[in-house]
């Protein structure tokens, strides 16, 4: 009876331990998608590096609209549209700097937005393809391409990641999100 007892409590404890790794585990943000690299990929490409945040759109044939909105707690600050600028596409900045809405139609090039943040501690995205919710496998998101839960979905940072489960966000813990210098809501 006692190897039993001594069996379920080894269980329960690893079982314990591995949930715990698992909650604590975070993919990485950076690096450009090497997806996007290929061009064999329509969706909407995501990372981060030395020059801030970057979000691109691409479509492997037919022409297709990408639109939605980024918000942050912060504000944006460098940012720079990279896009044709057809008729129909925009790009617009809210007074106060914490939202970007856009629409872009995409065909063959990479069309985006580059931005830094600053003074804030997540970065929400609301993601759309041809006036519709994205499919989430069409979303790559750092060098691996990783997809996340949802077509609306925020990478956060915050060491206290788990006050703010909602399996939407995104958390990227550790010395992932922001770069050094960047001017976080404690400085």
């Amino acid at each position: 009876m006692k190897k039993w007892r001594f069996l379920v409590l080894t269980l329960l404890v690893t079982l314990f331990f591995t949930s715990y790794a698992f909650a604590a585990y975070s993919s990485n943000f950076d690096e450009r998608p090497t997806a996007l690299e290929s061009g064999k990929s329509t969706g909407y490409f995501l990372w981060q590096d030395k020059d801030g945040l970057h979000l691109r759109t691409i479509s492997t044939g037919a022409a297709h609209g990408f639109s939605g909105t980024v918000r942050t707690d912060g504000r944006f600050e460098d940012i720079f549209e990279k896009y044709k600028g057809n008729n129909e596409d925009y790009f617009d900045v809210s007074k106060s700097q914490n939202k970007i809405a856009y629409n872009f139609t995409t065909s063959e090039e990479e069309e985006g937005i580059d931005f830094k943040l600053s003074y804030g501690s997540y970065v929400k995205f609301s993601l759309a393809l041809d006036g519709e919710p994205i499919a989430t496998e069409k979303i790559f998101i750092g060098k691996d391409g990783w997809h996340p839960a949802r077509n609306e979905f925020t990478i956060r940072h915050d060491e206290d990641y788990t006050k703010y489960i909602d399996w939407g966000t995104v958390y990227i813990i550790g010395g992932g999100f922001w770069r050094p210098g960047w001017q976080g809501p404690h400085q």
